[in-house]
């Protein structure tokens, strides 16, 4: 009998202290502010078309099991930036890895919300990957707020 794959989804919330229209458009412009904004997680990211949508992101040291992918940016418009991962060390742990970013507004403030939809086991997927994924995650989200609020 043949396994087929399961669906899952995670992600993380972070509160954030920064002006949520200047964190959005730093999620907007990331290909260009997450290497200065977080060199740590994130080394170089390019772009591999000339509309800007596919783009291949090298991670840094603070990644320790996600070194590059590339993704399709499916969506970036305000409040939700959607991509597809097409390749790379996210899918060496998943059959496929599609993910969302969005600022939400409530009575507790405002909140980036980082989601993400898998199609997974692979044989080689280890347990706390998904661990991983969220402490990259909150990281990126924190460090950029931290960026936001300086600047």
């Amino acid at each position: 009998m043949a396994c087929s794959a399961v669906r899952s989804s995670g992600g993380v919330q972070v509160k954030i202290k920064s002006n949520p229209d200047e964190f959005w458009d730093a999620i907007f412009n990331s290909t260009k502010l997450f290497p200065t904004a977080i060199p740590s997680l994130y080394t170089t990211i390019s772009t591999s078309n000339a509309d800007g949508t596919v783009r291949y992101i090298k991670y840094g040291q603070d990644s320790p099991r996600i070194k590059q992918s590339e993704e399709q940016i499916n969506e970036s418009q305000k409040p939700k930036f959607s991509y597809t991962v097409l390749s790379g060390d996210i899918l060496k742990y998943y059959t496929s890895f599609r993910a969302e970013i969005s600022i939400v507004l409530n009575e507790d403030g405002a909140w980036a919300k980082w989601t993400w939809e898998t199609d997974f086991p692979k044989a080689n997927n280890p347990l706390d990957i998904g661990v991983d994924l969220e402490e990259l995650a909150v990281k990126t989200l924190g460090k950029l707020d931290d960026y936001v609020v300086r600047a």
